[in-house]
């Protein structure tokens, strides 16, 4: 899986969005199987609850962004669109870490595998299309919702403490820090920083791409139009596009590398400047 494998993904999903939308279970589903998933072997305990987790929460979602969208609501950018693109961004790049270590791509999914999908599903739940007035207030209310789920499906106590930390931390205001901090660490999920870092790349993934990013990029500015004009605004010039390749698409997983994703910003980049 490449970055044209993954632009391509996106692309049908768009052309699904909204009226045919098939729904996130199956995209799940389809990312799954890339992954060795085999429902007829018993996972162990600690994973078969994140599995019934994952199903209840996207469940949930899908009701609530119907919900919303019969009423105009659903917001333009945080919407079922956006929770499925970071599922294909993330499947991409687990796949890559596998073959990056020489995992095979037949194995079933390891336990940090499992936590990185409830995470990436549940990051940004019940998102109110605002924009945080202070570190983590909205995903403090992501952290707040998912409580009751992973407590119904039994997910381990350390399970729930680390997918919170990890969702708080989905803010951007960290992405910056997360990457300094594994700066020359080996890349292990199993390192906590880490896999918060593979988190963060793919929830901007899809909009560090040339074609997708121009049309979430028009989307997140019409989400915040109401509730913060003047930033809504300076996302759009070629300033804010730059401002957003240079400081805020950070890719330092040994994932982003195998997928070249840095040559990709590099030539956005370059074509902005000669424009």
């Amino acid at each position: 899986m490449d970055l044209t494998y993954l632009e391509t993904t996106l692309q049908n999903l768009r052309k699904k969005w909204p009226k045919d939308w098939p729904g996130l279970a199956v995209v799940l589903n389809s990312s799954l199987q890339k992954l060795g998933f085999d429902d007829r072997i018993k996972l162990p305990a600690r994973d078969q609850a994140i599995h019934d987790c994952i199903f209840s929460v996207i469940e949930a979602i899908e009701k609530d962004g119907r919900q919303r969208a019969k009423l105009k609501l659903e917001p333009r950018y945080h919407n079922r669109l956006h929770f499925a693109d970071t599922v294909v961004a993330l499947t991409v790049m687990l796949v890559n870490l596998r073959k990056v270590s020489a995992r095979p791509q037949s194995e079933q999914l390891s336990h940090e595998e499992w936590l990185a999908l409830l995470i990436m599903v549940s990051h940004d739940f019940l998102h109110n299309g605002q924009i945080n007035r202070f570190r983590s207030e909205i995903e403090a209310v992501t952290v707040k919702a998912l409580a009751p789920y992973m407590k119904k499906h039994k997910v381990s106590a350390t399970d729930q403490a680390l997918v919170n930390d990890i969702i708080l931390k989905t803010d951007p205001a960290y992405v910056a820090e997360s990457h300094q901090q594994i700066q020359g660490l080996p890349f292990d999920l199993a390192d906590h920083r880490c896999l918060l870092v593979l988190i963060q790349e793919c929830d901007i993934l899809a909009s560090s791409l040339p074609d997708t990013g121009k049309t979430l990029t028009q989307q997140l500015s019409e989400e915040w139009a109401d509730v913060a004009p003047d930033k809504s605004l300076a996302l759009l010039p070629p300033a804010g596009r730059i401002f957003f390749l240079k400081r805020m698409a950070l890719f330092s997983s040994p994932a982003s590398h195998a997928i070249g994703i840095q040559h990709n910003i590099a030539r956005q980049l370059a074509d902005i400047e000669l424009i």
